[in-house]
């Protein structure tokens, strides 16, 4: 049922939408663990959070930003996978964790990458930062001015490995940010993020994600780090069904600190949301009134599925929504062209608002139609 308001058009049925304007995130309970954030790839949804915002040391995690900067550069033909990359003095010495490069060696762009991400290579982080950008010093530019560019609000890096340095820093939310961003963006790479072992010089390493190692349900993605100062560190992407969920851990005191609290905060997010789709992307949701154009009304849509995560157990039938717009529209209107919002309440703390667009074209009417139109509103008017 459709109700009109003045200028203002009510959808009493239930509907849902995704663009998140509101939400109080919960905590998730018992997890012995005071740094983590979980949110749903598609809504973007906030549904675990604490000291999401706070800048702390992402430790090896760093090495996503490396690899995203890296491919990114592939992409825009500035870099090559085939690329023959010389090993340096600098590369060999690299402490920590290691791919084990000789001085000297000549390795892939492709290989370096594997061992970056697989086994968290120190030694490669240096190695892919030297031949990618010609000098390490460059390629921390490109770091940091990526991160501006893709939205990473409270990050900063002073090297490409994550080692710990004065002012090299990210928040839980700019790691789920990055996450997001390097699954949207280079799909076709993502499967570097889940290698589970690694040989190189005959030495064979194994990934250290606990969820690879604990054989997760529908593991995609993920990225350790630690640190003296960052602690035990986890970002991962996992996919079941129709959902894919991101969650980051860090600052757990110890390795099984770290594996407990990534998988109880993922369980927490698959067990205790679910996910509604109510429209797909291109569906019609209502007419609206248009204005003085060859067309009385037009159809509005959506650009993207709508959907969203609730917590099990809400009413479904309590989910309030409304279409919003300053009308009838005036003509022309272009088709694509936003004509009303989608707006979604499901409980007082959550409000969801979602773009509406024109289905198609509306020229301007005739002289003859606008004269008859504007009769037709006066006469209406006059018969209330």
């Amino acid at each position: 049922m459709i109700k009109i308001v003045k200028n203002l058009l009510i959808i009493v049925s239930c509907v849902s939408c995704l663009s998140l304007t509101s939400v109080k995130a919960s905590k998730a309970p018992e997890m012995g663990q005071q740094y983590y954030y979980l949110i749903d790839f598609d809504t973007k949804e906030v549904l675990a959070q604490n000291n999401a915002d706070i800048q702390i040391p992402p430790s090896s995690m760093t090495k996503v930003m490396t690899a995203y900067v890296a491919f990114d550069l592939i992409e825009k033909n500035l870099l090559s996978l085939d690329k023959q990359c010389k090993i340096g003095y600098d590369a060999w010495r690299k402490s920590g964790s290691s791919m084990f490069l000789n001085h000297g060696d000549v390795v892939s762009m492709d290989r370096l990458l594997q061992g970056l991400l697989a086994v968290s290579g120190n030694d490669a982080a240096i190695a892919v930062a030297k031949n990618a950008a010609g000098s390490v010093e460059n390629f921390i530019d490109l770091m940091n001015e990526t991160a501006q560019r893709i939205g990473l609000k409270e990050s900063h890096f002073m090297n490409p490995h994550g080692l710990y340095e004065k002012d090299h820093h990210m928040s839980l939310k700019d790691l789920a940010t990055l996450a997001t961003r390097f699954y949207e963006d280079f799909p076709q790479y993502t499967s570097y993020l889940s290698i589970p072992k690694f040989t190189h010089e005959n030495i064979t390493q194994y990934n250290r994600n606990p969820l690879m190692k604990k054989h997760y349900e529908g593991v995609v993605a993920g990225k350790t780090g630690h640190t003296n100062q960052g602690g035990y560190g986890v970002l991962g992407i996992v996919k079941r069904d129709n959902r894919r969920l991101i969650g980051v851990i860090n600052k757990a005191k110890t390795h099984m600190q770290r594996t407990s609290s990534i998988v109880k905060l993922f369980d927490f997010g698959f067990n205790n949301y679910k996910q509604l789709t109510f429209y797909k992307k291109g569906q019609k949701i209502i007419n609206v009134q248009t204005w003085l154009g060859d067309k009385t009304k037009i159809g509005a849509f959506v650009k993207e599925d709508v959907i969203f995560s609730v917590r099990r157990g809400v009413d479904i039938d309590k989910i309030k929504a409304k279409v919003k717009f300053l009308g009838p529209i005036y003509a022309p209107i272009t088709k694509g062209t936003k004509v009303a919002d989608l707006i979604i309440t499901v409980d007082k703390n959550k409000q969801y608002k979602y773009p509406l667009f024109a289905q198609e074209d509306v020229a301007k009417a005739g002289v003859l139609a606008k004269i008859r139109q504007v009769l037709r509103y006066k006469i209406n008017n006059f018969l209330r």
